[in-house]
């Protein structure tokens, strides 16, 4: 197997885990947390969260290096460099996203209400920052769709 494939797993893996916290975050459970954060009880919930999301930056910021200077004894193709350079700009991006969606929690975290209280503007700092998160997935999107035709033809 080669190490561009496992290294497209290993991100590929950050991502499932990733996903599963926004799933979380913004899915069904997404009422729960609001009637838990009604409630009162919130912050210990996104205290993970933020944890997870820190800890998956991590693992990206150590895969980056090996996916930007290989240290191999492979020859290295067209396709390869092409690969590599979507893979990196995938997990270049993905950072981005994990990084918006931990500053999302981090803020819910401190303070709910406050945070999706609605300013002069007649939005919340929650929506606004929901609305750049959501830009920062359909990019993650467009790429995660290149970087899977790529790896099909590898």
């Amino acid at each position: 197997m080669s190490g561009l494939i496992k290294l497209g797993c290993a991100v590929a893996d950050v991502y499932h885990r990733y996903h599963e916290i926004h799933g979380e975050l913004f899915g069904a459970s997404y009422f729960r947390r609001v009637i838990d954060a009604v409630r009162g009880r919130h912050g210990r919930a996104y205290t993970q969260l933020v944890q997870t999301l820190n800890e998956l930056q991590g693992e990206l910021a150590t895969l980056e290096p090996q996916i930007s200077d290989p240290a191999t004894d492979e020859p290295v193709t067209g396709i390869d460099r092409k690969l590599r350079q979507a893979l990196l700009e995938y997990t270049q991006h993905l950072v981005r996203a994990i990084n918006d969606l931990e500053n999302i929690c981090a803020n819910l975290e401190q303070d709910d209400v406050a945070y999706r209280r609605p300013r002069a503007d007649g939005r919340s700092r929650f929506t606004a920052d929901k609305l750049n998160y959501d830009h920062q997935l359909s990019e993650l999107e467009r790429l995660g769709t290149r970087l899977e035709k790529l790896f099909a033809n590898y």
